[in-house]
């Protein structure tokens, strides 16, 4: 219960997208969201318990870039399988069962465990990996309502996460990854379109001789230097071919400068870009230096010092706003002729920076999105952390909100659509990609 007091007073003092999300219209859902939460928090018995309580509580925001970070439990919780008289189910829409993971490393038992606030578990049956013995619970499922169910998922090294299934438990599973024995998932295995994508973020490669693939998995501030590399290195082949794909699927973001290198490439005329607003609080500002020395050695000393400034304007003052990025237009001296055509693939995992990409490289007259949707979460942006205890964990949040929210041009819970559609899950995507291009 004070760990949830504790979230929900500084999410309300220090969350930019608080006002716009418990609004006088919103108001009684948020509070009736505040009930279940808090009717949840008085059953919570366990650190596991604290943890779903906290996770459902932030859903209600519905934005992708608030979230909780769990450390490892202290103490692996152990069940006998054989005292829960668990048995093959072979009623395959039975949750409760024998299920493996992608490869085969660990044969579970999902049983049903009315323990606190969860309803099963996955108990370790066979491991292969040493971090892992039999009896061990593997992961924790709860019943958050409304036919949805959180995980608690412990990983090999005993870090752990949380996530969120709609819909059929069973098939929620398969899509964490656990198959169920003598059940048909119809789930695809997991292929790679290139080798150097088991080992690598970013990458080139000459898909014909007219077309080539620029890979980028990330754009965290650690790859940028990679990205400008990669870039420089084949930058022969990129300007004399008419074709170039940019994958980014699964890129959930990063930071600016990571794209960066990418704008010459995609440039044909001015980009209109629309700024954002940082909300300074004095917690904001304790959290953002301490993300400055975090990336310290990835900053330039110009965007150092201003951000520094940025922050001195809100010192001694409860709340301000200030402007964090200008509404400008991008202009660069030279249109690159080749390529002629850009085609930048996305999918439902684009997100955050990724976005913000996106809508610039649209502005170009030689781009065209394929692939699916984007995830919808830039609105509210530029992330910070902030340390929570007794149990411990982190919750992530946003501290900057897009003017383009007033102007009726948000996309978060939307995502940006795409002008050629493409089934990702077809092998087959990038030749269709090449033929429609």
């Amino acid at each position: 219960m004070k760990a949830l007091d504790s979230v929900r007073k500084y999410f309300e003092r220090n969350y930019v997208g608080f006002a716009d999300k418990v609004t006088p219209v919103t108001k009684a859902a948020y509070q009736e969201h505040n009930r279940q939460a808090y009717a949840f928090a008085k059953r919570a018995r366990s650190g596991a318990d604290c943890y779903f309580v906290i996770d459902y509580w932030l859903g209600y925001f519905k934005d992708h870039h608030v979230s909780i970070k769990i450390p490892p439990p202290d103490s692996v919780e152990t069940i006998k399988p054989g005292d829960q008289g668990l048995t093959q189910v072979t009623d395959t829409n039975a949750v409760e069962g024998i299920y493996y993971n992608m490869d085969s490393v660990y044969k579970i038992g999902v049983m049903k465990s009315k323990k606190g606030l969860r309803s099963y578990v996955g108990v370790i049956l066979e491991s292969r990996a040493p971090t892992w013995k039999p009896g061990q619970v593997k992961f924790e499922l709860f019943d958050a309502g409304n036919n949805q169910y959180k995980g608690i998922w412990y990983l090999r090294n005993h870090s752990a996460y949380i996530s969120t299934m709609q819909g059929e438990l069973q098939k929620a599973l398969t899509g964490e990854g656990w198959t169920k024995a003598n059940a048909i998932t119809g789930k695809e295995p997991v292929t790679f379109l290139f080798e150097e994508e088991k080992s690598v973020n970013t990458y080139f490669k000459k898909l014909n001789d007219s077309t080539g693939y620029l890979r980028i998995r990330t754009f965290d501030l650690f790859e940028a230097k990679h990205i400008d590399s990669v870039v420089r290195a084949n930058l022969a082949n990129i300007q004399s071919m008419p074709r170039l794909v940019i994958d980014l699927r699964n890129n959930g973001g990063g930071g600016d400068r990571s794209m960066s290198f990418l704008r010459p490439i995609i440039y044909t005329n001015p980009v209109k870009n629309i700024g954002v607003d940082l909300l300074l609080t004095p917690d904001n500002i304790t959290a953002w230096e301490k993300a400055i020395d975090k990336y310290r050695a990835e900053i330039s000393k110009k965007e150092l010092d201003r951000m520094m400034q940025l922050l001195n304007i809100g010192r001694g003052k409860a709340r301000t706003s200030v402007n964090f990025a200008s509404d400008y237009t991008d202009t660069l001296l030279n249109v690159w002729p080749m390529p002629a055509k850009v085609a930048i693939v996305v999918n439902h995992g684009c997100g955050s920076t990724t976005e913000e990409f996106l809508l610039l490289a649209r502005q170009s007259t030689k781009v065209v999105l394929a692939g699916e949707p984007s995830m919808g979460v830039l609105d509210y942006s530029n992330v910070v952390e902030r340390d929570f205890y007794n149990p411990d964990f982190e919750c992530y949040y946003s501290t900057t909100r897009s003017r383009r929210i007033d102007m009726g041009l948000g996309i978060d819970n939307v995502g940006i659509q795409p002008n050629i559609p493409l089934d990702l899950n077809n092998n087959n995507w990038l030749n269709e990609l090449l033929v429609k291009l």
